[in-house]
């Protein structure tokens, strides 16, 4: 199975979900979401996937979300432009198939899920 993973290497809960994907011997292709942000489109893509609404995939204890956006009520596209313009505020990591994406946290958890499929 080809998947994404939107990866920053300083989290060691991202880190641990690559390794375990790279040595299951699935095809990885990795994203360093804070470098490339996605785009509006690719979040909805990924919140379609995740079957979720924004707010599942917001980084709420990141520095710049508390900054921004603690005390704010955002509607579902307002929060998507503000993942896509603040990459920082989105929670990590998300491995992506062609029908699926998983927010890979907690790790054991996502691990007995995705080991399923």
């Amino acid at each position: 199975m080809k998947l994404i993973i939107w990866h920053n290497n300083v989290c060691s809960t991202s880190r641990k979900a690559l390794d375990y994907l790279q040595n299951q011997g699935h095809e990885v292709s990795v994203r360093n979401y804070l470098i490339e942000p996605p785009s509006i489109g690719e979040l909805q893509q990924v919140l379609e996937k995740l079957h979720h609404e924004a707010p599942y995939i917001l980084r709420k204890k990141d520095k710049e979300f508390q900054e921004k956006f603690a005390d704010k009520t955002l509607s579902n596209p307002e929060w998507i432009q503000a993942m896509h313009e603040n990459p920082s505020i989105i929670e990590r990591p998300i491995v992506i198939s062609d029908e699926k994406a998983w927010l890979a946290r907690p790790f054991e958890q996502w691990e007995k899920e995705f080991s399923s499929i």
